[in-house]
């Protein structure tokens, strides 16, 4: 069923608007009236939804193409359970279930420097467990899972 959405365009954009949509609000909040640093598991985060973002536009693009479209879908889902994996870890430190040593570099490899390639969306300076308050009370961490 999952592969058969994958035809339809619309489905791929659905998942674009959504993907740029919470990459949209963390630069907000990072950048706007609270100013709130996003820490190395939120980085982290930020550069799985990239990912998986950059996948839905090339499934977008190429949804009839059966190898892209594959390609595209599978790597999609693997990105955001990263994704939600991290998160998972980052709601662990946040709650104080997990102890973190977070350091205050983004943690990415030597290979792929993000975080000094494109420091805008992809630079630590928090620190781990902070998260800025949302609506209806929840922190952005809650809000991911």
């Amino acid at each position: 069923m999952l592969y058969k959405l994958g035809e339809n365009r619309y489905f791929w954009l659905t998942g674009i608007i959504y993907l740029t949509l919470m990459e949209a609000i963390a630069l907000y909040y990072q950048y706007g009236p609270g100013m709130w640093y996003p820490c190395a598991l939120c980085v982290q985060v930020r550069a799985w939804v990239m990912g998986s973002l950059t996948f839905s536009v090339m499934g977008a693009i190429l949804a009839k193409n059966f190898w892209w479209r594959w390609m595209s879908l599978n790597l999609s889902i693997v990105l955001m359970a990263g994704a939600l994996h991290t998160s998972y870890y980052a709601f662990g430190v946040e709650q104080g279930t997990v102890i973190s040593s977070c350091t205050m570099g983004a943690g990415f490899p030597e290979f792929m420097p993000l975080d000094q390639w494109v420091p805008v969306l992809f630079e630590a300076q928090g620190m781990c467990g902070q998260s800025p308050p949302m609506p209806l009370g929840v922190s952005m961490v809650e809000v991911l899972l």
